[in-house]
């Protein structure tokens, strides 16, 4: 994929999808889906995401440049499936505890589809050690990374929060991407939507952390979903600046809550009192800066 030239502000709306996944089970099983979650127990591929999300662009009269491919496990083979098959950037996994990790990510950038590796990302929400990102092994992974001119994808749970702040300001010369906002509580928690307020603002105080706006839809009816995002999507602007924000789908996984075209038409109605050049970074310029396009 070679995504279009950057859109002057006032241009016809294009979206850089910042975060997809994709999976083949038959190579790289994945053990946390199953029917019990019917709307993806099944394989999705690169061309279903691209027909799909080209779709949906089209429906809503905006351009589709293509999307940033995220791993969904803690593997190497996956990674590597990944760059084979991406038509844009992706977000692998090496992992950053082990000794030759400079080794391990020249590897992957020298194999098929290597150029198209832009950032890192491990599992810390699930991880069984639930301050992993604090472990000095994976300091001095986030150390190569920065070296190498990777970003890092932060995904954590609310909690979790205060310790990527230490982490990313611990690691000033690394790009970290926070992904789903953190996974905000309901408003109707209040304490706990509260503390999750007040560590993304502390977060976002730090200059070399952005974030996206994805991974936060909803089961229910669409006017409580677009209130959610109207609420969260506030805040983050407020903490971040559009220019540190990106749209992303998080598809498949948010057919869980609807499908990535009423996610996409919900970013759009939420994002059209934005001045255009605000629109411009929050679709596809924040990503195109962060992760790059590669062909």
């Amino acid at each position: 994929m070679t995504a279009d030239a950057p859109a002057s502000p006032g241009a016809r709306r294009s979206i850089l999808d910042a975060h997809a996944h994709v999976w083949d089970r038959t190579r790289t099983p994945i053990d946390w889906i199953d029917e019990s979650l019917p709307e993806i127990d099944r394989d999705f591929s690169v061309a279903e995401l691209h027909e799909v999300a080209h779709a949906a662009a089209s429906a809503h009269g905006v351009g589709f440049e293509g999307a940033v491919l995220v791993q969904a496990l803690n593997d190497a083979g996956e990674t590597a499936d990944l760059l084979r098959t991406a038509r844009g950037p992706v977000v692998g996994w090496a992992d950053l505890d082990a000794p030759g990790l400079e080794a391990r990510l020249a590897e992957l950038r020298q194999g098929p589809g290597g150029q198209r590796l832009a950032g890192i990302r491990h599992l810390a929400h699930v991880d069984p050690d639930p301050e992993w990102l604090l472990r000095p092994q994976a300091s001095r992974g986030l150390d190569v990374l920065a070296a190498s001119g990777l970003v890092f994808d932060l995904v954590v749970r609310p909690w979790q929060l205060e310790i990527a702040a230490r982490v990313a300001a611990a690691h000033p010369d690394l790009t970290f991407v926070l992904d789903h906002l953190g996974q905000p509580p309901a408003a109707e928690a209040r304490d706990e939507a509260a503390a999750w307020e007040r560590d993304l603002r502390d977060l976002a105080g730090l200059p070399n952390v952005v974030a996206k706006i994805s991974g936060i839809a909803v089961r229910g009816e669409r006017a409580r979903r677009r209130a959610r995002l109207e609420r969260l999507g506030g805040i983050a602007l407020e903490a971040f600046g559009a220019d540190r924000l990106m749209f992303g789908s998080d598809w498949p996984l948010v057919r869980l809550a609807d499908d990535y075209d009423s996610w996409l038409g919900d970013h759009l109605a939420w994002s059209a009192a934005l001045s255009p050049a605000e629109q411009l970074a929050l679709d596809s310029a924040t990503a195109r800066r962060i992760y790059g396009a590669t062909s």
